[in-house]
């Protein structure tokens, strides 16, 4: 039976090659500087981008810190940052296989923890919220943004199963209250937040991920009941003027401190 790291690796080695084709995943990656745009860096630091995908986060802050590694568990992914990163002539960044919930670095390594539209794949959040607090130095600083569900519970629930659908990689988005107070449960200190909402169009969300037809005829008629007044998802569908629909993903960056001993 596949384990959920099966199941990541087998999601995000079939999206490798389109991950960053702004046909298809716009909003997490040409759009997306915003994220960590905030981070104040002086050239000093030494980063690490926890469940890399493609490593863009790291990429995109390379010119701003001393050197970068971009960790993943998923070698196609890794595979197509690297190659990236040569055509732009990145040369800081390090590419590395690795686990998030074990991270391969001693405690203290890294000034600056990034991590980004990951969270919501993790089986075991709290273990890799553990291992980014123990890899950062004291007063290093954290910057996490990931999908955040509706903070009610069964909108929440309702946007998740969707997402499970569309992505059995897909475990949960949290609310962005949630996503604070995890930070806060391990010991670091919530500084700032950013929250935007961001439309997309269903097509090309559901082609990326290669959803069965099957299952795409479900998923839009879920957000079809929703236009017409049935359950709410969430992800606020709406018909547009071609027939097709959209939604919106809302999206958290939370920043924080770790205090120090």
């Amino acid at each position: 039976m596949p384990t959920h790291s099966d199941r990541v690796h087998a999601a995000f080695s079939a999206q490798a090659g389109a991950f960053e084709d702004a046909r298809f995943n716009r909003a997490f990656t040409t759009d997306a500087s915003w994220l960590f745009e905030s981070l104040a860096l002086d050239g000093r630091e030494l980063l690490l981008d926890v469940a890399a995908g493609t490593g863009h986060a790291a990429r995109e802050l390379a010119p701003r810190v001393r050197a970068a590694v971009a960790l993943d568990l998923t070698p196609a992914m890794l595979e197509a940052g690297k190659a990236a990163a040569a055509r732009r002539g990145i040369e800081n960044v390090v590419f590395m296989r690795g686990d998030a919930s074990a991270l391969p670095f001693l405690d203290g390594s890294f000034t600056i923890v990034v991590c980004r539209y990951a969270l919501h794949h993790f089986a075991d959040r709290d273990a890799v919220m553990s291992e980014i607090a123990r890899v950062l130095r004291p007063y290093g600083r954290l910057g996490l943004a990931d999908l955040v569900a509706d903070e009610h519970a069964d909108r929440a629930d309702a946007q998740n199963a969707i997402e499970r659908m569309r992505d059995p990689s897909h475990v949960c988005a949290l609310s962005a209250s949630g996503l604070q107070a995890l930070i806060v449960h391990h010991g670091l200190e919530a500084t700032a937040a950013e929250t935007r909402e961001i439309r997309r169009p269903l097509g090309p969300w559901l082609e990326h991920s290669a959803t069965p037809p099957e299952t795409r005829t479900e998923i839009e008629r879920r957000l079809r009941q929703e236009i017409d007044g049935g359950q709410k998802t969430g992800l606020q569908p709406r018909g547009e003027a071609d027939g097709a629909l959209s939604f919106v993903h809302t999206v958290t960056s939370v920043f924080a401190l770790n205090p120090g001993q």
